[in-house]
Formats: structure tokens, sequence, C-alpha cells
């Protein structure tokens, strides 16, 4: 899931532009154009600064079921300001989005076989 928020003077209708750089067909896009995500993940992630330029992975099935967003169990950010967490790094990000889909993919795979 991307959160599209209106910092750097983005607009909605700049989306679907950079939507298009997000390839495999797996993401969901959505425009919050209050920007209050941004405040609500600020608190979450126990950062000095509006959470805007962050990269989080959930494991499956965690819910948000409070009044802020629960923490990731892995981000990283392009922010200045927050030094306690590692600057995006696309290899690293990746390989971690790929150590969680194969932990998913080999729960459904164990959980389609017949004990």
């Amino acid at each position: 899931m991307i959160v599209y928020v209106p910092k750097l003077d983005a607009q909605e209708s700049d989306v679907p532009r950079v939507a298009e750089m997000v390839t495999g067909g797996n993401a969901s896009h959505y425009w919050e154009a209050s920007g209050v995500i941004g405040d609500l993940f600020q608190r979450t992630l126990n950062i000095n600064v509006y959470a805007w330029d962050v990269w989080m992975i959930y494991k499956s099935g965690v819910r948000w079921n409070d009044k802020y967003p629960p923490a990731p169990d892995f981000w990283m950010h392009d922010l200045w300001g927050v030094e306690n967490i590692p600057r995006l790094d696309s290899g690293i990000f990746t390989s971690k989005v790929n150590d969680y889909l194969k932990e998913i993919r080999g729960s459904e795979l164990r959980s389609a076989v017949p004990e």
C-alpha cells in the first residue's frame, strides 16, 4: 500500500504519474489530502519530524485497531533529522520484502500440506 500526502506541493493529480514507477501490480495507491497520516506515523515511529518519506513493512495479519497505527516490523526512511533508523537503501529494503514474502509463502505451503 502506498499513501501519498501533500508534501513538496504534491497534489492528487500527481499520483497516477508517480504510481507508474511502482511496478509489479501488487501495490494499492491512496491519496490522503489532509496529511494527518504523517502526524500519526510520526508518533508511532517515535521520530521528531513529519513521517512522509518512510518505507515500512508489516507482517501479514497486522491490523490498525487503535488511534495510532501499529509499529512496522521493519522500516527505513529518507528524512532529514532521523538518525537512529537506517536511511532507505532499496537493495536492503527489497531483500527484507522478499524475506517476508518467503515467510508468507512458506506458511501457506505448510498449511496446505496435510498432517
